[in-house]
């Protein structure tokens, strides 16, 4: 950072992606301060950023555990919200790179078809039964689950607290290769997209959704979301749907930072109309025996 000038940074719009979208209990954000517990190869830690008034930027050692890119000069003029939604810069949101890259895949497998109410209960119930408390001095804030816990999670007990099956098995898998998914952080693009598709259960959505999430890829932009299409393109064009093409199509005048541009529509712009009633939460199924903790 140059001396004396000011870095916007919007806390919220940069961090929150890397949870689960309501409740993470691995994460707390607000506008000035965000702590987040992880797993480092040297043991658990609580990371606590917070906003200076005096520079307006990072004012914490991070430990390098996260990175937060620099703003950059989109390769076009700036795109503009049709529908303007909250006045947050598009260079005030930064991408982060945590270097934890199976942290990110838990709770993106858990939000693979399923609502973001649904992935928010069965990823925070997975902490709550089989993680612990993150060290440091915040109250109730949980280690997020690494390779070790999940391997321990039978694959019963996943539709218990809320998951799929599908879900269980994929994290299971990435369990048990958990240094080829973490080599993913030290590679390109094209590489990392690769190595993270070559999972079982990880699909383009889930691969470019933790590339853009947490690995710092700006052209990251995740296909067969459901919303995501016509999320764009309500903002970009005033479109209430649209499908991937339609999508690619109007963020093609920012390739290079496409990914950045989704990011900065999901901070700063407006969802389409909803033409339909939302979807009943499913179930728990409470066969499994799983105790309380």
């Amino acid at each position: 950072m140059q001396e004396g000038k000011k870095v916007p940074v919007d806390l919220v719009a940069t961090l929150h992606p890397l949870g689960v979208p309501f409740h993470d209990p691995t994460l707390r954000v607000t506008a000035r301060e965000a702590v987040r517990a992880t797993r480092t190869p040297e043991g658990p830690a609580t990371i606590h950023l917070a906003v200076s008034d005096a520079v307006d930027g990072w004012a914490l050692d991070v430990a390098a555990a996260w990175d937060a890119n620099p703003a950059v000069e989109l390769p076009a003029p700036a795109p503009k919200l049709r529908v303007p939604g909250r006045a947050t810069p598009l260079h005030a949101v930064r991408l982060v790179r945590t270097r934890r890259v199976f942290e990110l895949l838990v709770a993106i497998v858990l939000e693979q078809l399923v609502s973001g109410a649904e992935a928010s209960r069965s990823f925070s119930k997975l902490v709550r039964r089989f993680s612990e408390p993150a060290p440091g001095p915040f109250a109730d804030l949980w280690l997020p689950l690494g390779p070790e816990q999940i391997r321990a999670i039978p694959l019963a007990a996943f539709p218990a607290c809320g998951a799929l099956p599908k879900q269980g098995a994929t994290l299971h898998e990435l369990a048990r290769r958990a240094t080829r998914v973490e080599e993913a952080a030290a590679m390109d693009a094209d590489a990392a997209e690769r190595r993270l598709r070559a999972f079982p259960g990880v699909g383009v959505w889930t691969a470019r959704s933790a590339m853009l999430r947490g690995m710092g890829f700006p052209d990251a932009v995740p296909l067969g979301d459901y919303h995501l299409p016509s999320v764009v393109a309500w903002n970009l064009a005033g479109e209430e749907r649209a499908d991937d093409a339609r999508m690619l199509a109007l963020l093609e005048p920012w390739r290079g930072q496409r990914g950045r541009v989704v990011r900065w529509i999901g901070s700063a712009g407006s969802m389409p109309p909803r033409r339909g009633p939302r979807a009943p939460m499913r179930p728990l199924d409470p066969s499994p025996r799983l105790g309380a903790r």
